[in-house]
């Protein structure tokens, strides 16, 4: 462990760790989300009405979370009232006369939730003609045959903005084929496929998609889950056709291999197409399983760094440091960037040059370094890769990582996980600041790990479970997913609502199957994704059938 005298001035520069934070020290700091975090650890101290105010000033691009923390501390009236307004639910819309609190709290999913009369009061309170127009639709109690009077783009932004149970009352039908094109070209309708395919209570209007012929505007994610919803519905040439021009108009080369990867799985002539999809300089989920079907593994990655033995003093647990890397780092010619590498040769700077050589190759080069082995010298080698899996997509190794939430350094350890898990870590841990310090993040991140295994048993739903959450986890496995059936379990993978939780869990898979090789202990993904199909192996929610 660190001597508690070098953690003193580990973080932030000048400014004491233990020490309260003065508005001066905020105001010398350069704005951004480092700043943003100061500030939010400051109105967790004892200060005045007028300090917050000040401090909040001070915010760039002040979310939700910050709004609501400040507003704890202030004295305001307005800013109280603010809040309020903002948290008010449908009960509380439905009873206020306040015109001006109703403007903050109305969505078109809380009109959603209420009965007409309701809404209809709501709405003449608000005065919106755009909430106005919405309501016209939720009032209507026959839209199959009035669907025609409303614009695509009003049609689409009530579709997706209405509550479960109201939309599929209101919306399960099949609107004729001239409106199905219109609707394609209108605002939202990628979002309304991807919330339609995954709902069997919509299955008309799901059934209404495979009608869709206009696509050639389409975004590549539209015209993805326009082929999910094919294939599930039978369809599998157009589906196929579909993933085809997903994957030409795709800028990620992760979107070209799935929709590659898709169509092989579709196609009755997959071999050359998985043969085709192990070529992909890209190493993620769908090429590492063709390259598994074709024999090979990945070549284009590291594992160590050839570094001197020099200790740098520059201090990568600094979110300000950092910050100012990144600003370097982007300003820095393409061509310029294996020299800056080069400029930070240190044993300790090992995630650094990582981070450079990746984006100086174009990702052409990844890296799966494994800097902190002696903080993890107490886990078996199995955790040893879920960990790193982990912590390669959370913060690419760089303990000063600090996302827009407040997520916390290696292991992106959120504040009020790390509040909860006080108790039972033992290293003095005073303050937020102190989860910049590698060992003191992974004494946290490691038992909570340990918590998620017991649960979960396989690494996809361990991704799943350290970034969405145990719950979000379990209520996913329980909706049916996972289950033995045609295209399963990439069908379940794929229909994840979640974007980020989705995508998340399929980066450290990869990730886990590239450092288990590492470690000596290759594994199959082949037969992780046959495990999935099986409850009593990768859970303790489900039950066997």
């Amino acid at each position: 462990m660190f001597l508690r005298a070098a953690l003193a001035t580990l973080l932030l520069g000048v400014l004491p760790l233990y020490a309260d934070i003065t508005l001066d020290e905020i105001r010398s700091k350069p704005p951004s989300n480092a700043r943003n975090f100061m500030i939010w650890q400051y109105f967790d101290q004892n200060i005045t009405s007028e300090q917050a105010d000040e401090a909040f000033y001070l915010v760039r691009n002040a979310g939700q979370r910050m709004f609501f923390t400040y507003a704890q501390k202030s004295d305001r009236p307005e800013v109280a009232y603010t809040v309020q307004c903002m948290k008010m639910g449908v009960k509380e819309l439905i009873r206020t006369d306040d015109s001006g609190c109703a403007k903050l709290a109305v969505s078109v999913g809380k009109l959603s939730a209420m009965h007409k009369d309701a809404r209809t009061r709501v709405v003449d309170l608000v005065g919106d003609p755009g909430l106005k127009a919405a309501a016209e639709v939720l009032d209507d109690t026959n839209l199959s045959a009035h669907y025609r009077q409303y614009s695509p783009a009003l049609f689409l932004r009530v579709y997706n903005g209405s509550y479960g149970a109201s939309k599929r009352r209101q919306f399960n039908f099949i609107p004729d084929y001239d409106y199905m094109q219109a609707l394609v070209k209108a605002p939202g309708f990628t979002t309304a496929v991807m919330s339609t395919i995954n709902d069997e209570k919509l299955s008309k209007f799901g059934w209404a998609l495979t009608k869709v012929d206009a696509v050639e505007g389409l975004d590549p994610r539209g015209l993805f889950y326009l082929g999910l919803n094919q294939l599930l519905r039978g369809t599998k040439s157009r589906a196929i056709e579909l993933f085809q021009r997903s994957g030409d108009k795709a800028y990620y080369q992760s979107d070209k291999d799935k929709a590659l990867f898709w169509q092989a799985l579709a196609s009755e002539k997959n071999d050359l197409m998985w043969k085709l999809l192990a070529q992909s300089w890209d190493i993620n989920f769908y090429t590492l399983y063709a390259m598994e079907k074709t024999g090979t593994f990945p070549e284009n990655y590291y594992s160590q760094l050839q570094t001197s033995d020099a200790v740098s003093d520059l201090n990568l647990s600094d979110p300000f440091v950092w910050n100012d890397l990144l600003d370097t780092i982007g300003r820095t010619p393409k061509n310029e960037l294996y020299a800056l590498a080069k400029r930070y040769d240190a044993k300790n700077l090992v995630p650094l040059q990582s981070f450079i050589i990746e984006k100086a190759s174009r990702y052409r080069l990844q890296g799966y370094v494994m800097p902190y082995d002696a903080e993890l010298a107490d886990v078996d080698t199995d955790t040893k890769a879920i960990v790193y899996a982990l912590m390669r997509q959370e913060s690419r190794f760089i303990p000063a990582a600090l996302s827009h939430s407040y997520a916390l350094g290696l292991m992106q350890m959120m504040p009020f996980l790390c509040r909860a898990m006080d108790g039972q870590v033992d290293c003095g841990r005073e303050t937020l600041f102190d989860m910049f310090d590698p060992h003191i993040n992974l004494l946290y991140a490691k038992p909570h790990i340990a918590w998620l295994q017991y649960r979960v048993y396989h690494p996809l739903f361990i991704a799943y479970a350290y970034n969405g959450g145990i719950g979000f986890t379990k209520r996913y496995l329980l909706s049916d997913k996972f289950n033995p059936g045609l295209y399963e379990p990439f069908l379940s993978m794929e229909l994840m609502r979640t974007t980020e939780t989705r995508e998340y869990g399929k980066k450290v898979l990869t990730n886990y199957v590239v450092y288990k090789k590492i470690l000596g202990e290759p594994v199959s993904l082949i037969d992780l994704c046959e495990t999935l199909l099986h409850p009593l192996k990768t859970d303790r929610f489900r039950k066997t059938k």
